[in-house]
């Protein structure tokens, strides 16, 4: 067999036909086609308000900004996360407060972040790790109590479910991202969903380098515009994210039953009715892990290590004190293995074997 990317993304006929009737149409940039993508995001996740915007990082930026937080106030987020996460506090003028994760699902907890609230928070951005949603309710109750501001970085996790419903239909601020590994992909995008319509109408006006009205500009912003040619392809792979989902699930149990034993996975809590398994890890011997993905690699097997914890990179290290055991366990003894939208089983099956021969050396 050739070699098995890490996340092969699934764009078609549909896809090119779409960006190809929106390049005919004389009109490329964030307009009609883009209205119509946020209103297919509103109905299939349940929210009153999708805003599009050209990545995640930006909508975080643009939903910590839509919120007031900026200087003086502290955000508290996980180490164990994509670095956007700490770094969109960081570009508003804020400060991150790293919190650690749970050790089996790799999420934070409630609890976990309870203890880092002090006067100067104004928020919380938990991360759903993997696409797997954080305890929602548990944020929910937690921020009212505390009155603070509850943001989650649902980056990837657009098509999961908290108790049987969507992520991203909540209360709560939450974001998505559109990168080409996830499970809807406009090749680079993102997007805001909010039940406030005036949080919506402030990330509107702050995508648009803050404007009301033409050059009437009432807040400070910046150039998050999508363009109509992501927006078409977007439209197109929403209408498959259900089949997505499907396939990434199957893949995932041939993984957890071939490998059950050998190596660990990311547990999942009963709250969580659907996992949209956007990345799947797996946990080996923190000293082998990564003569293993040497191994693995040389026989054409794409993996990642998603991710080193914020605190233990060059730069955030300088920021950044204390130790997060959790998060850094898991840091070093994570490979995240295939996953993606054009991934099928015969080429799982193959992973599994090249893991299990891997794994068999010593």
């Amino acid at each position: 067999m050739n070699n098995v990317p890490w996340s092969p993304p699934d764009i078609g006929p549909e896809e090119i036909a779409a960006a190809k009737k929106v390049i005919d149409s004389g009109w490329l940039t964030q307009g009609k086609i883009t209205e119509q993508f946020e209103k297919e995001i509103e109905k299939k996740v349940g929210c009153r308000n999708a805003v599009v915007v050209n990545n995640g990082t930006s909508a975080l930026v643009a939903s910590l900004l839509a919120h007031g937080i900026g200087h003086g106030d502290e955000v508290i987020v996980p180490t164990y996360t994509f670095i956007a996460t700490v770094n969109s506090v960081l570009a508003v003028g804020a400060t991150p407060v790293l919190v650690d994760c749970d050790k089996t699902t790799f999420n934070t907890t409630p609890e976990m972040v309870l203890e880092k609230i002090t006067p100067k928070t104004k928020a919380i951005m938990p991360v759903d790790v993997a696409g797997m949603p954080v305890d929602i309710n548990g944020f929910a109750d937690l921020a009212r109590d505390q009155d603070i501001l509850f943001i989650q970085d649902s980056a990837e996790s657009l098509g999961a479910e908290y108790r049987g419903r969507k992520v991203g239909g909540f209360d709560n601020t939450s974001v998505f991202s559109f990168h080409m590994a996830k499970l809807s992909s406009t090749i680079e995008g993102g997007c805001v969903l909010t039940n406030d319509n005036m949080i919506a109408d402030r990330v509107r006006m702050i995508r648009n380098h803050g404007m009301k009205g033409k050059y009437d500009y009432a807040c400070f912003g910046l150039n998050f515009r999508t363009t109509d040619i992501q927006s078409a392809i977007g439209i197109e792979q929403l209408k498959k994210l259900d089949r997505y989902i499907h396939r990434r699930n199957k893949l995932a149990q041939i993984y957890e039953q071939e490998l059950q034993g050998i190596v660990g996975f990311q547990q999942i809590p009963d709250y969580v009715t659907v996992h949209p398994r956007m990345l799947f890890g797996i946990l080996v011997e923190k000293e082998k892990r990564d003569s293993i993905i040497s191994a693995l690699n040389a026989q054409g097997i794409g993996t990642r290590i998603c991710w080193p914890p914020t605190h233990t990179q060059e730069y955030h290290k300088t920021l950044f004190a204390g130790s997060y055991p959790n998060a850094e366990e898991i840091g070093k003894s994570i490979i995240n293995i295939p996953m993606g939208n054009d991934l099928n089983e015969e080429q799982v099956h193959h992973v599994v074997e090249k893991i299990k021969e891997v794994l068999r050396q010593p």
